[in-house]
């Protein structure tokens, strides 16, 4: 006849065996959640550095269309008019330059910066 197991701690009514799975389980626990912080920590300060990536390279791209603006301002201000120009030939010429120069402004127009922080909560 077996007998019957011997309780460590009679009050918690549980075997040596049993205690010690209660132990090694409460620690496992505190270890994972250890490292789910850590790498919880980690993948945070690396949205957040590429989000100051995002706005900077943004911010850049911005400057580098405000440079192209001033460029073909500078080039159609460079450009002389056509010798002995008439004034319906001029008003012609002015009307287009000023069709292209909104083309120019539209194309070349600074993006909105501040959204490469937003969530992209419906973009797909």
């Amino acid at each position: 006849m077996s007998q019957p197991p011997v309780k460590v701690l009679p009050h918690l009514h549980m075997t040596s065996g049993a205690l010690r799975s209660v132990i090694f389980l409460f620690l496992l626990s505190l270890v994972l959640a250890a490292g789910n912080y850590l790498l919880s920590a980690s993948a945070v300060r690396s949205a957040r550095a590429s989000s100051a990536s995002a706005v900077q390279l943004c911010e850049a791209g911005n400057e580098a269309r405000a440079q192209q603006v001033q460029l073909w301002l500078f080039v159609i201000a460079l450009s002389p008019p056509p010798p002995r120009e008439t004034a319906a030939a001029r008003a012609a010429r002015q009307k287009v330059i000023t069709t292209f120069l909104a083309y120019v402004r539209s194309v070349f127009a600074p993006r909105d910066c501040a959204a490469a922080l937003r969530p992209a909560s419906g973009r797909r």
